[in-house]
């Protein structure tokens, strides 16, 4: 008797991209929102900031002054320094380039990693390649759409930048494609680190880490490099983006640097997916040890160690941000008197006392996203399954949430105690006032009600809405940050702007400490974590 075998497929056979248009429109319709977000957010950073340098700097005058104070090391090592910074064109990329193509960068290396490592790590891939799939087509199909988003958020800021007339008399729209060329390059950029990081890893968590290490690594490498000599900025693609030098040298050969890079590493992430095992990523997880230290088991000790990360992360971006306002208040301050009465409005009075409070306000905001970033994370570990174990210990669930609840509670109060204090510090050291410390220490630590507050409507939201808890707390988070920094530019109404948390808080060192928003703000906090945790404590756990 014989039996009869199906003729075996060739290898190469499976490693096609049959089947990638269909995965195209579902990376699409995954990713829709995320990806108009992107856009818009980027998009329109760049067109409030052309539109508002445009009222800024009205003459010549301002604009040498804006290039005088741009030419300092603290400037130089966070954005670069442009040829053009006397230019309104130059200003524009000196505020905005290096925030916008860095965040399109670690964004679209997220974005690989959802639709790669991380869909591959809860079995969604193994799903969709049980159809007429090939093996690389997902990959490709987000690496395509991941792409695209570049391409339109540099488009969208070639036109921003035409529509407002950027360009040097005289040079038509040259530079404006260069900016928008640059963003394109270094996003794509961002898309290829993602992708090889998604293939190494083998978790989205180790993914996201490693493609956020490189990233910033390269940035730091960047930096060093425009404090230096400039060979090694050289060595960062980064530093090639911003050496394609928009509304001056308007060069393209980094571009083709850029696409090349993204290419090779696309190139390397395709082979790797080709010959290691489904599931598994080149380098493999380590064994944990044996015994695990004993504050572990408490739940303050494990969330401290499993968001250990963002807690460095955010401490240096404050600490760095807070060094950065300090050491430019003095020069900002003529700047903007030589600007006249379009700031006031801004500033909400005018002098070195309206910056220094417009600056708290500022460490404030970014102290937010911390606080929400780790209030979060309590829906997050419930959603993955984290949480079932930890409360299969002798652990109550209100405990469990009250203890995880410290981390941004104390180290929101933490962060904002430093980053005051080294604002005032820098700024004290150049006016020869010790003072400053302290001062700007308690005018940013006024806000930690206000910061307490977001935090509470995060619980809340975790404890009766779970499944939305996650993008309606980030949602919020968008709309004070816009409230705070562009309502009076878009003409919100007063009323609304003052009802809100961080308009709420004394306006210090400008305005008189007044303690009566504070205590309500932080009675309101106290009662939204209360409701969340009471909540919590009695629903079902909700995981997925």
């Amino acid at each position: 008797m014989t039996a009869l075998h199906a003729p075996a497929v060739p290898r190469q056979a499976t490693a096609t991209l049959a089947g990638m248009g269909s995965m195209v429109r579902f990376v699409l319709r995954r990713n829709r929102v995320r990806l108009a977000v992107w856009v818009i957010v980027l998009v329109g950073m760049f067109a409030y900031i052309a539109s508002y340098y445009r009222t800024l700097f009205p003459t010549q005058k301002s604009l040498d002054d804006f290039a005088a104070l741009s030419n300092t090391p603290g400037i130089k090592a966070l954005t670069g320094l442009s040829p053009a910074a006397d230019t309104l064109g130059g200003a524009v990329w000196t505020k905005g380039w290096m925030t916008i193509a860095l965040s399109l960068a670690i964004g679209v290396a997220f974005l690989v990693t959802r639709n790669g490592r991380a869909d591959e790590e809860v079995g969604r891939t193994e799903l969709l390649r049980s159809r007429m799939l090939g093996m690389h087509a997902y990959s490709a199909a987000s690496w395509l759409v991941d792409g695209l988003l570049c391409v339109a958020v540099g488009l969208g800021i070639a036109l921003v930048s035409v529509a407002n007339g950027l360009d040097p008399a005289g040079t038509g729209a040259a530079g404006s494609f260069v900016i928008g060329a640059s963003v394109i390059g270094v996003g794509l950029f961002g898309l290829g680190v993602g992708a090889v990081a998604g293939q190494v890893a083998s978790t989205s968590r180790g993914a996201n880490a490693l493609a956020s290490a490189v990233i910033i690594g390269l940035y730091v490498v960047r930096m060093i490099g425009d404090l230096g000599n400039g060979v090694l900025t050289w060595a960062s693609p980064i530093g090639w983006g911003q050496k394609m030098e928009p509304y001056a040298g308007n060069r393209w050969w980094p571009f083709a640097l850029l696409l090349l890079l993204a290419g090779a590493l696309l190139a390397v992430a395709t082979r790797i997916e080709s010959t290691r095992d489904h599931g598994a990523g080149l380098r493999a997880d380590r064994p944990g040890p044996a015994d695990a230290p004993a504050r572990l088991a408490s739940p303050l000790g494990l969330g401290l160690r499993l968001q250990r990360g963002p807690i460095v992360g955010w401490s240096i971006a404050v600490m760095l941000a807070s060094l950065l306002f300090g050491s430019v208040v003095d020069a900002m301050t003529t700047l903007l008197d030589d600007a006249g009465s379009a700031t006031d409005d801004l500033l909400r009075g005018s002098g070195v006392q309206a910056l220094l409070a417009l600056l708290a306000g500022m460490i404030a905001l970014v102290t937010a996203i911390f606080a929400t970033q780790q209030s979060v994370s309590l829906r997050t570990e419930e959603a993955s399954g984290l949480i079932e174990p930890q409360l299969a210990a002798a652990v109550s669930r209100t405990r469990w949430a009250v203890q995880r609840l410290l981390i941004p509670a104390v180290g929101s109060a933490v962060l904002l105690l430093v980053g005051g204090g080294l604002l005032g510090a820098v700024y004290g050291s150049v006016v020869g006032d010790s003072s400053q410390a302290a001062t700007m220490a308690g005018a940013t630590l006024a806000y930690w009600p206000a910061v307490m507050v977001l935090v509470g409507v995060a619980v809340a939201l975790f404890g009766w809405l779970p499944r939305l808890a996650v993008p309606l707390t980030w949602g919020v988070l968008a709309a004070v940050w816009f409230a705070a920094m562009l309502g009076d530019v878009f003409g919100l109404p007063r009323w609304l702007l003052d009802a809100l948390p961080f308009s709420a808080v004394p306006y210090l060192p400008l305005e008189p400490m007044s303690w009566t928003p504070l205590v309500i703000m932080t009675f309101l906090a106290v009662a939204l974590v209360w409701a969340g945790v009471q909540r919590f404590a009695r629903r079902d756990i909700q995981a997925g």
